[in-house]
């Protein structure tokens, strides 16, 4: 999802993944909200979404 970011873990939680999101990523999410006009509740919730899939395929 970002670039830059080399977390990688396996058998994370979601929690601990939305942990890091607001950690490391603060600003890349509040980007996102701002462009997508969301809130950054639906960024963040967007980018664990699509970091699952990517996970997982």
């Amino acid at each position: 999802m970002f670039p830059d970011c080399n977390y990688k873990e396996n058998n994370i939680k979601e929690e601990e993944f939305l942990k890091h999101l607001r950690e490391e990523h603060h600003s890349e999410i509040t980007s996102i909200s701002k462009k997508e006009e969301i809130s950054i509740d639906m960024a963040e919730m967007i980018t664990v979404s699509n970091s699952k899939v990517f996970i997982n395929s």
